[in-house]
């Protein structure tokens, strides 16, 4: 049996919070003051709705130097827009500042799809986003320097204390 090459640590489902986002409310900024709020350290979130517009980031090279400018698409979606899926994760920094990766399934007026990390500020509610954020204990997430990519990644760690 070959070696899974990944990082992982084993916790358990904490609190549920449920919640909808209202009119105007960016999707990435009421997710974080949610998290925030709550006193959630590490965890998922899951959502659906519409926006009125959006703008998603993905790669454009198969090697990430630093700048996402060259490195990265920036795809602007002009609303309305539904938001067809919210998947991510999300963990506290060191400084215990919310760290999250939030990917989002847009599909344009048009019929038109994509997907991509979902980016702050570009995402202000249409009508209603309807969301779970799951807090994750026994664990925590930390956003941690990849040498390879100069990049911070998620990388779930094991709590000793159990408390997480």
């Amino acid at each position: 049996m070959s070696q899974v090459k990944a990082y992982a640590a084993l916790g358990r489902p904490g609190r549920l919070l449920a919640a909808r986002l209202l009119p105007g409310q960016d999707v990435v900024e009421g997710v974080t003051e949610l998290i925030k709020a709550h006193g959630f350290r590490s965890g998922t979130i899951t959502g659906i709705g519409s926006l009125r517009s959006a703008t998603v980031l993905w790669a454009k090279n198969l090697e990430f130097k630093g700048d996402l400018k060259k490195d990265a698409v920036f795809y602007e979606m002009e609303g309305p827009v539904e938001l067809g899926a919210a998947q991510g994760v999300f963990g506290t920094d060191r400084d215990g500042q919310v760290v999250m990766h939030l990917h989002g399934l847009i599909m344009d007026r048009d019929g038109q799809m994509r997907c991509g990390n979902l980016i702050p500020g570009s995402a202000p509610v249409l009508a209603t986003v309807e969301l779970t954020i799951q807090e994750i204990e026994g664990l925590a997430i930390e956003p941690t320097l990849d040498p390879e990519w100069s990049h911070r990644f998620l990388h779930p760690v094991s709590d000793p204390s159990g408390k997480q």
